[in-house]
């Protein structure tokens, strides 16, 4: 509701896109851009292409924690080495939150304060850690968690993609569930509404209305920066990926059950 331009970018490549059924594992993830005028967007476009091209590259590895490090790592040489080749983008840089899921496992992968949410039936859980100095102060009970949400501070990071050449991600693995339903967004979401009205809205809404509802609702809440909410939902386990050419794969491309958002 107040920016010109849109520093986000979001990444889904559901069960049933060919590249899916090629690598047998599906991902999602949320970028939020930085740094100069339009630079953020060029940073957070930069992950979302490189990732892409890393998941699309390595259809013969197995998924491991190592290989996610690996491609976080590639995504932050391509953002970085755009940065310094290019001085009206230097200094640029994005936050990362990335799962890739398989069978009934998923890996995840995390820079920022994009996050990573899940509702497992009545528990709702944030899965990632901001990387702010707000959040340091709360993990370190210095700062409540009411304090950080209006803290002045509370948007200076103290991880980024892009901004160094070499970064460190959280990375970890962890088990899905049938009906788990997933969300991805970025601050701009979660820094707007709290995390009751974002568990009420994934409890009262399907995957395909969920992140309309939490972009409008962010909107209501004053919009003070980009939105963008990924939620996707598992029906079933272990994950199937559908043929080419099936009518299986032709009904999840016409009603399928991912939803992206942002604005």
């Amino acid at each position: 509701m107040v920016r010109r331009n849109n520093e986000d970018s979001c990444l889904v490549i559901p069960p049933w896109s060919a590249l899916a059924i090629r690598r047998k594992a599906c991902l999602f993830a949320v970028a939020d851009g930085m740094g100069g005028q339009n630079a953020g967007e060029v940073a957070s476009a930069i992950a979302m292409k490189t990732a892409t091209e890393c998941f699309a590259a390595n259809a013969n590895n197995e998924l491991t924690v190592q290989h996610l490090e690996e491609i976080f790592a590639q995504i932050n040489a391509a953002v970085w080495s755009h940065s310094q080749e290019n001085p009206d983008t230097s200094g640029m840089g994005n936050t990362l939150t990335m799962l890739i899921a398989w069978q009934d496992r998923a890996l995840v992968g995390h820079i920022g304060d994009t996050r990573l949410y899940r509702l497992r039936g009545e528990d709702f859980k944030q899965l990632t850690n901001d990387h702010s100095l707000v959040a340091e102060q709360v993990r370190l009970g210095k700062l409540t968690p009411e304090q950080a949400r209006v803290h002045p501070t509370r948007h200076i990071l103290s991880r980024v993609m892009g901004s160094r050449q070499f970064v460190v991600p959280d990375v970890f693995e962890t088990d899905l569930q049938v009906n788990d339903v997933f969300l991805i967004c970025s601050d701009g979401v979660s820094g707007m509404i709290e995390d009751r009205e974002i568990k009420e809205i994934l409890t009262q809404n399907l995957p395909e209305t969920a992140s309309v509802k939490l972009i409008e609702a962010a909107n209501r809440a004053g919009g003070k920066d980009n939105s963008t909410a990924v939620v996707f939902a598992f029906d079933q386990l272990p994950l199937a990926f559908p043929s080419h050419y099936s009518l299986a794969r032709m009904f999840s491309l016409l009603f399928n059950r991912v939803c992206a958002g942002g604005v």
